[in-house]
């Protein structure tokens, strides 16, 4: 058995993995709002995402969509990613998240930017 230390200040951390097959990491955004996020990723697999403290608001885009939506993550609910995303500690509050993607999982980026009225 391994007993693995969650706290991180890091954007991503990888705790432990399984080579060839999969990670898990926990993801703690730089950004304190969604005026800050200047790109978005998307990912050839899906990402498992679980709430672990604090707050933690996912931004969201749907391929060929031009909308947005900001989805603030829930504590006991698993949110599977696989549209473009980024996310955010609203104010800079603290937040952290699980995340779970396979091992060999290739990242794009795009620019983006957000207005708001």
């Amino acid at each position: 058995m391994k007993i693995i230390d969650a706290n991180s200040k890091e954007r991503w951390k990888v705790l432990f993995e399984d080579p060839g097959r999969w990670r898990i990491g926990i993801y703690r955004p730089e950004f304190k709002s969604l005026d800050e996020i200047s790109y978005l990723e998307k990912h050839d697999r899906p990402e498992l995402f679980l709430l672990l403290s604090g707050r933690i608001v996912l931004v969201v885009q749907k391929e060929g969509s031009d909308k947005i939506q900001e989805i603030e993550l829930r504590r006991d609910e698993l949110y599977i990613v696989e549209e473009w995303h980024n996310g955010y500690r609203p104010g800079g509050c603290e937040g952290k998240a699980l995340v779970v993607e396979a091992h060999d999982t290739k990242t794009i980026y795009k620019d983006i930017v957000f207005k708001q009225t």
